[in-house]
């Protein structure tokens, strides 16, 4: 079991490790030919072949190497991605002006190459496994093929209700406020502050509360604020509904990541690529279907009944599962 473990780690860091590679070098390529649209477009795509070694390697990597705590490591790796996500476009806007952002994209790919060499020479401890759960999981062969298509359900329906709200609720905002003022622009900020508050807060609920229960709360009350976003007639409670919704999907995604070992054991390791493709996927379908549901009806609050039957789908999987034999088992 030890040396499965320390294999799986030396691939996972590989896996990272290449992941970095590519996003630095291919960041540095763009900038090269960053007046050549084809080639731009090409290096952008290989930016993203980047990025999707990297996200599945990484988290599973943190997620074997805190076997007491995952769920709450994984809350944090994803909190520190957020902050990336969230503070880069003020890097963007504040060099935007003196025509400087070549230097910000500079020092992506000098981070990424960085971050690769020291992923590459990083000491690893390989975490021992529990034989005596292991044999629990494999006894559960029919739990293990059910949960596999849980969560396969729960990566793809996540990302695309995350996607759909925040993509989707400046729009939404602009209508409700009639055009009156520019708040509505900064509704997104409240969503994503309030999912990085969330993700930053989850490792201390998570000491208390089993994974599937915080899960399960936090599924209620996303699905609850985007309830109150539909019905929502002013900007006051926009915004409090999209500080809800981000507050409540906030520790989901991590906590889903934790569940692939738990609920699934070895065999999960080998189908975590397919789970993080079908979140991609998930990514890229609802969003869409908001927009051509809105267009169809004529009407963006029809079309934002997608991210809320989608929070229902996910609370529904989650609470059917929350005492489940696997996950007694991984308790």
């Amino acid at each position: 079991m030890k040396n499965a473990g320390n294999q799986f780690k030396t691939g996972t860091t590989a896996l990272a490790h290449a992941g970095f590679v590519i996003t630095g070098v291919m960041t540095t390529l763009l900038l090269l030919v960053r007046a050549n649209w084809a080639l731009g477009t090409f290096a952008i795509c290989v930016y993203g072949c980047g990025q999707g070694l990297t996200i599945p390697a990484s988290n599973l990597l943190i997620s074997n190497l805190n076997p007491q705590s995952r769920a709450a490591a994984l809350n944090l790796l994803n909190f520190s991605w957020g902050i990336g996500a969230v503070g880069c476009p003020f890097a963007i806007a504040a060099l935007q002006p003196s025509h400087q952002i070549h230097w910000f994209l500079y020092g992506v790919a000098a981070s990424a190459v960085i971050l690769a060499v020291a992923f590459g020479m990083a000491p690893l401890r390989a975490a021992g496994q529990d034989s005596t759960a292991e044999a629990r999981r494999v006894e559960q062969g029919f739990w293990v093929r059910r949960l596999v298509v849980v969560l396969g359900l729960l990566f793809f329906i996540y990302v695309g209700v995350e996607n759909s709200i925040g993509g989707w609720i400046s729009s939404y905002a602009r209508r409700i406020s009639h055009g009156q003022g520019s708040v509505w622009a900064v509704t997104p900020s409240f969503f994503w502050g309030a999912l990085l508050a969330g993700r930053a807060l989850a490792p201390v609920v998570l000491r208390k509360a089993r994974e599937t229960n915080v899960a399960v709360a936090g599924l209620i009350l996303a699905t609850s604020a985007v309830a109150l976003l539909l019905s929502a007639h002013n900007m006051s409670w926009v915004l409090m509904a999209a500080s809800l919704a981000g507050l409540g999907l906030s520790a989901v995604f991590p906590i889903t990541i934790a569940m692939i070992p738990l609920w699934l054991g070895k065999p999960g390791e080998r189908a975590a690529g397919v789970m993080f493709a079908l979140s991609s996927m998930g990514g890229a379908t609802l969003p869409w279907m908001v927009g051509a549901i809105s267009n169809r009806f004529q009407s963006l609050s029809i079309g934002l009944w997608v991210p809320l039957v989608g929070s229902m789908a996910m609370l529904g999987l989650y609470y059917g599962h929350r005492n489940s034999k696997a996950d007694a088992a991984a308790a």
